[in-house]
């Protein structure tokens, strides 16, 4: 008998203008044989770095959804958070994050904050506590640099000193989620830090920055990791895993995912 595919529940914005958010996740994953349940914490008329956009809360929809859901007895097998529309969405989305982990789902929550040494221009000092709160019902958690200095409220400029980072990660972990931050530095080299906190090791991969990065790199990132996970892979691969094939879409250009 063929075994059941494995199913993502993926919980984030929907954009009608670029492959972001939950439209990667989902184009990734099922290009990898996944089952996704998709729903949106908001819909979001185009990627934010264009300025102008709209944006509509969907939590109540998403939430009566979730109750429909669960007496239909349907089933996931890993749990993805994205972006939050802010504390009250946070708030009530951690029951749900609590019952996935109850079950031994792993949820991974990816904080949705900002790049570039800078938080997004659309982001709020309630988005950022929203995230905060939800990062601590996770079991793994995917910031960039500048989001885990946002989270623990650390100057940009000192995340440069690995050390720096290493301290974050301790913060973020709590000794008992694991954290794997991307857009590190190492040795003067890229790479993604984090802790394993299943099996109490830090991870430390290098890797080349390539020319011609795309929007959406983070959320392939993601969907990529997820996969892995699914797969049964131990979080250092997962995470290599996802790495390397980030890289190999940024080389596709336009025959590949990214924007």
């Amino acid at each position: 008998m063929e075994a059941a595919r494995k199913t993502a529940l993926l919980l984030g914005d929907i954009t009608g203008k670029g492959r972001v958010g939950v439209r990667m996740l989902t184009a990734a994953l099922e290009a990898r044989g996944r089952e996704v349940l998709a729903l949106p914490t908001a819909l979001i008329s185009n990627m934010l770095f264009l300025g102008a956009h709209e944006a509509l809360d969907t939590t109540d929809y998403l939430l009566r959804t979730l109750d429909t859901w669960k007496a239909l007895g349907v089933r996931f097998d890993l749990l993805y958070i994205g972006y939050l529309t802010g504390l009250a969405q946070a708030r009530s989305l951690v029951p749900v994050a609590d019952e996935a982990r109850a079950r031994g789902v792993s949820v991974l929550v990816d904080p949705i904050l900002g790049d570039g040494g800078r938080r997004y221009r659309s982001v709020s000092d309630d988005q950022l506590a929203g995230m905060a709160l939800l990062a601590r019902h996770a079991t793994l958690i995917t910031p960039n640099l500048t989001e885990a200095c946002l989270l623990t409220d650390t100057p940009f400029e000192a995340a440069a000193q690995e050390e720096t980072v290493w301290r974050m990660i301790d913060r973020l972990g709590g000794g008992t989620r694991s954290v794997l931050v991307t857009s590190a530095r190492m040795d003067g080299a890229h790479a993604v830090l984090g802790w394993d906190a299943q099996r109490g090791e830090r991870i430390a991969l290098p890797y080349e920055q390539l020319p011609g990065k795309g929007f959406g790199t983070g959320d392939l990132f993601c969907a990529l990791l997820a996969d892995a996970l699914l797969s049964g892979a131990a979080l250092e691969d997962a995470a290599r895993r996802a790495s390397d094939g980030v890289a190999e879409q940024i080389r596709l250009g336009e025959k590949g995912l990214l924007e």
